[in-house]
């Protein structure tokens, strides 16, 4: 089975008719962690992701399997049914993202900010600085901090551990022949992707065990179109 990825912009979402048609198609949960928001901003990005994993789902041979969803230790989901099938979701802004795959995943989105470049010092590795310096300093920085901030999500997603794996504990090179994973310990194979849709946004996945020439799908979903 492929691996597929998912990407949408959520802005149609803001349109009341749209949210609340859309809403009536995602699982019973979904639509309460949806509505439990405060704000719509939030509201847009829970029911976003919810919509990518449904239609993933069905595209995945397994429709429905998003009805059953259960955490791990750190938060991280999983189908209670469909074991043998692995997923994840992420949003930013006013862009949601999922992966589903026979391997063990993990996805980020994040929009590019200006200024955080200047991050990297407290949460990278001295030798992610010096590439992230490589760039002209401003927006090329910002773009390379981003990326790489995105990449590191996917592998502390990937892991199970999330935010309890410290970034500054592991660190990645991206090199023209790929991006390699550097630290202590067991160095299980993992497959670094990274998408370019030039939208202002940096979007990133890891595959656990997955070998170079895995087939994936990548797909742009317009959510104003999709139905129950």
């Amino acid at each position: 089975m492929d691996t597929l990825v998912y990407t949408a912009d959520i802005s149609v979402l803001n349109d009341p008719a749209v949210f609340e048609r859309l809403l009536g198609t995602v699982p019973a949960y979904r639509r309460e962690k949806a509505m439990r928001f405060k704000f719509q901003s939030g509201k847009s990005q829970s029911l976003g992701v919810g919509l990518l994993l449904r239609q993933a789902c069905r595209d995945f041979g397994i429709a429905g399997a998003d009805e059953n969803v259960v955490l791990g230790e750190n938060g991280k989901p999983a189908f209670r049914d469909f074991p043998e099938a692995h997923f994840n979701l992420s949003h930013s802004k006013e862009r949601v993202m999922c992966v589903i795959s026979p391997y063990e995943v993990g996805c980020d989105v994040e929009h590019v900010r200006v200024g955080r470049s200047r991050l990297a010092e407290r949460f990278f590795k001295e030798s992610e600085n010096a590439w992230i310096h490589s760039f002209p300093e401003g927006e090329a920085q910002d773009t390379a901090f981003c990326r790489l901030w995105t990449l590191k999500e996917c592998y502390m997603k990937v892991t199970g551990r999330g935010m309890a794996l410290s970034p500054d504990k592991f660190s990645l090179s991206v090199t023209p022949g790929g991006i390699v994973l550097d630290h202590d310990g067991v160095k299980p194979e993992y497959l670094f992707r990274e998408l370019e849709l030039g939208d202002g946004f940096c979007y990133a996945y890891c595959l656990k065990g997955a070998p170079e020439t895995l087939p994936v799908k990548e797909m742009k979903i317009e959510l104003g179109g999709v139905n129950d």
